[in-house]
């Protein structure tokens, strides 16, 4: 007679709202359903359902940089792969090596949030739910057996503002430290709740980096330069507000003087749930037609992208320290893409090994 700890785990029911918001793609075709409890996959319990073998259709492409901005970017020595639109002037920072190689994934602690910004692109109602990679999960343990058999590298703790819950998002980290071997972990947070005790905690509990929003302050760096004392490779990501460009630039100036490696940049995404707020102020995008056309559910705003374009033009012009790095909505198609053709998650435990 088997025990409990030996009966196959029923597959996690998808969500399809939480699993299009964690991939960005609209799905070319239904999932099927989940496993009985009692089931044994093919193959035996740890088999992994194969990657579908459907062509993905192609995706649409980001508009390459004008003719003198391109010719300005490559004079400059600007890396990157013009045709997805992704430029950087120095190294890309480590948290993104494996987002790159589709071996990347995004847990959120929550939806809520602090703030209320404009550009938020989050689901809405906002729920007070943990997801992995769109799944829901019911505890720590749960999500880190999630990650698991995903067999990623590297996931971002996010939200919604994660550290509204700090005890809870401290449990999640070391439940994945001790699930996932060798994972990397960066927390995305706004830093408005960022203190010396909560991030000696962060870094006792395992975290690697932080990502900081500082656009949701107004471009303060202070929460940057708070963290560095505990995470000295932390990155500063933000949208790009075309209207806010000068400002941008100043915050890069002054991530300089604090000694921040890398300042990534995102054009504003125009989506379901951020379209009426970026119309308003003349910012709104095309969304993308049709659930299955497999392509990103949301656009990137034209003037948006041409101001990250500039920004990192100018830091390359200036021979800044501080690494900027445009992560466009060709770079998240293609990413996307990639995460698509992984296999699904078997029933992994936790603590099993890849």
């Amino acid at each position: 007679m088997s025990s409990p700890g030996d009966r196959p785990r029923a597959k996690p029911r998808l969500s399809d709202t939480y699993e299009r918001y964690a991939l960005g793609l609209a799905r070319r075709e239904p999932r099927p359903p989940p496993l009985p409890a009692n089931a044994v996959p093919k193959g035996g319990r740890d088999a992994r359902p194969p990657a579908s073998t459907a062509p993905l259709p192609a995706p649409s492409r980001p508009a390459r940089p004008s003719a003198p901005l391109a010719a300005r970017l490559k004079r400059l020595g600007v890396k990157g792969w013009p045709r997805r639109r992704t430029f950087h002037t120095r190294a890309i920072p480590a948290g993104c090596r494996p987002c790159l190689e589709g071996r990347a994934s995004t847990l959120v602690v929550t939806t809520l949030c602090n703030r209320d910004c404009f550009f938020c692109f989050n689901p809405r109602p906002r729920a007070d739910a943990l997801s992995v990679h769109g799944r829901r999960a019911r505890s720590a343990a749960e999500a880190a057996a999630l990650l698991e058999g995903l067999g990623i590298e590297s996931v971002g703790v996010s939200g919604g503002e994660p550290l509204l819950f700090p005890v809870r998002t401290m449990k999640l980290v070391r439940a994945l430290r001790r699930g996932v071997e060798g994972l990397r972990i960066d927390v995305y947070t706004n830093g408005d709740l960022l203190t010396p005790a909560l991030l000696r905690g962060l870094k006792a509990a395992g975290v690697d980096s932080l990502r900081l929003n500082l656009a949701a302050n107004g471009y303060g760096p202070g929460p940057a330069r708070l963290a560095l004392g505990w995470f000295p490779d932390l990155a500063v990501e933000i949208p790009v507000i075309p209207a806010d460009e000068r400002k941008i630039w100043r915050l890069a100036l002054g991530l300089e003087e604090a000694g921040v490696r890398h300042l990534i940049l995102h054009e504003l995404f125009c989506s379901a749930q951020n379209a009426d707020a970026l119309g308003r102020r003349g910012l709104a995008a095309p969304l993308p037609a049709g659930r299955g056309a497999g392509r990103l559910t949301w656009s990137g705003v034209p003037a948006s992208a041409d101001a990250c374009l500039r920004l990192v033009a100018k830091a390359a012009e200036a021979g800044l320290r501080l690494g900027l790095y445009y992560c466009s909505t060709g770079t998240q198609q293609w990413i996307a893409e990639k995460a698509l053709r992984r296999p699904a998650p078997g029933p992994a435990g936790p603590g099993r090994g890849r």
